[in-house]
């Protein structure tokens, strides 16, 4: 249906123009460049990690693997125009901290011809150039938020701008320094904490005596007795790696500073299990070009168990989800209750927290069944209309776990609705590339060019469409056409008669028989 390419914004290797022809004088034997590489294959900085596309504005945003993240707009006119390119320092210049990793990509300052279609007019550059690992955009406010493994950011694309800037590093967090594209990666690290493990676990057997050793496995499985759906969530260490990086970056308009005025805000979760929540104070549509955005730190939540947060909702009065940018404006979604108290869903890999706002305190939660070590990997909000009434449906969580299993969980009460196995466990990459829509289906790879689909939901199904209905001919003659015996004999028919129709000269040879 269409192709994006982006690696035209930028100075490649790849450049068909750049030394096609000359060669460098005094090598022997002259050798002579004769083509391009694809720059898809030859620089790994062009990968594609995010992508967040707004269908009722026309605005795309893209982010690569080199921590740009590019803005688009749909246009049905080819245009020549440069890309403005804004660096965005996401360590705020803190000392101690060297990129060993990739550089950044070179923008080029010469104007660019973009086809029809989705045309970039704005970069933002993040530093270090690290992958972008979550990515959100607001058409309506004009703002994309954005991620990496070092902090994230908030920018407006409207007057080109920083807005917020928030650094998430762990000092102690050398290996976030590296980049996944660096050759030098952290070996003696990895081999010194595997062998503090091992000697840790030796003198660990040694302290202990067996009866003690009894005694807790004891205690253990009358535990799993009492509670054989959950299990003790133990606090991960901070000290693990890339405790930092952001994983959700989120927008609301909802109550932060009192339960009267609600206000737009972005949330963002780190991979340590820390959601980070800023006020934004937009200005009003008049003075949307003139004035700035602000952002102001308004609360700040560290879960106990230090799990990496998946996912972030914020439910209106109703406990229903709130809608997506202009839904409301195109009559897509009801307008959510500002009446009623709003609370807050923080997902982690281990469970589920409600918090109520603006308060954040917490409600209630449930714990992931994770016995056999099952944890969050996905996580959607869906609407589940009712396959008997129009008027009736109800919102709900979908969940997909690294076991490959699919929960229904309903909301506000976070409950257990269903639990169905979609995807073998061993399918990594079908799991990680899973993806949910909003009426309770989703997609996910079973191979690199192909995707499966399946539903949750009574009324948006999964089933094939192959019959196409085409109107039966008329014939004069007065002699009738055999019938066929059975109780399927009008359903064999229809089915015959689609057949023969596929194939014009058959289809002439049984009329002439049957005439």
């Amino acid at each position: 249906v269409y192709k994006l390419s982006t690696a035209a914004v930028f100075h490649t290797d790849a450049d068909p123009n750049d030394n096609m022809n000359h060669s460098t004088e005094g090598e022997w034997p002259p050798f002579r460049k004769v083509g391009c590489f694809d720059p898809y294959s030859d620089d790994p900085r062009l990968g594609i990690q995010k992508i967040h596309l707004c269908k009722y504005s026309g605005y795309l945003t893209v982010a690569g693997t080199a921590g740009q993240i590019m803005v688009l707009e749909l246009n049905d006119e080819a245009a020549e125009q440069t890309v403005e390119a804004q660096v965005v320092d996401l360590l705020q210049g803190q000392e101690g901290f060297r990129w060993k990793g990739h550089t950044q990509l070179d923008v080029r300052e010469d104007p660019v011809q973009f086809p029809p279609g989705f045309q970039p007019f704005t970069l933002v550059q993040c530093q270090p150039p690290a992958v972008v690992t979550a990515l959100i955009l607001h058409s309506e406010w004009k703002l994309v938020a954005f991620g990496t493994s070092h902090g994230f950011g908030l920018f407006d694309y409207q007057q080109k701008k920083n807005v917020l800037v928030k650094c998430t590093l762990n000092p102690s967090d050398q290996l976030a320094m590296e980049g996944p594209l660096s050759r030098v990666k952290s070996i003696k690290k990895s081999l010194r904490q595997s062998f503090r493990r091992i000697r840790r676990s030796r003198v660990s057997l040694r302290k202990h005596h067996l009866q003690e050793a009894n005694a807790r496995l004891e205690a253990e499985l009358a535990e799993m007795e009492l509670a054989p759906v959950q299990r003790k969530i133990e606090a991960r260490s901070s000290d693990d790696s890339f405790t930092g990086l952001v994983r959700v970056l989120y927008f609301a308009d909802t109550f932060l500073t009192d339960s009267t005025h609600n206000t737009p805000s972005l949330w963002a979760g780190t991979n340590g299990g820390c959601v980070f929540a800023y006020i934004l104070h937009l200005p009003t549509m008049e003075h949307r070009g003139e004035e700035l955005i602000t952002a102001q730190p308004a609360k700040e939540i560290q879960l106990m168990h230090r799990a990496p947060v998946v996912g972030v909702v914020v439910l209106d009065g109703h406990g229903t989800p709130l809608p997506e940018p202009l839904e409301v404006a195109h009559d897509l979604a009801r307008s959510p209750d500002m009446h009623g108290s709003h609370h807050l869903l923080v997902v982690s890999e281990e469970q589920f927290k409600v918090f109520t706002l603006p308060k954040v305190s917490a409600k209630t939660k449930l714990k992931l069944t994770a016995i056999d070590g099952s944890r969050v990997r996905k996580v959607g909000v869906a609407w589940f209309g009712s396959n008997r009434t129009e008027d009736y449906g109800e919102s709900g969580l979908l969940v997909l776990t690294n076991q490959g299993d699919v929960h229904a969980i309903s909301v506000p009460h976070i409950k257990m609705q269903v639990q169905h196995p979609c995807i073998r466990r061993e399918d990594v990459s079908g799991i990680a590339s899973c993806v949910f829509t909003k009426h309770g289906q989703g997609f996910y790879l079973i191979s690199p060019s192909e995707f499966e689909r399946f539903s949750l939901s009574t009324r948006c199904l999964v089933e094939p469409r192959c019959l196409v209905e085409v109107p039966i001919l008329k014939d004069n003659s007065n002699q009738r056409r055999p019938q066929l015996d059975g109780p399927s004999s009008s359903s064999a028919r229809r089915v015959m008669e689609h057949a023969l129709l596929n194939d014009e000269s058959e289809y002439e040879e049984q009329r002439s028989c049957l005439s």
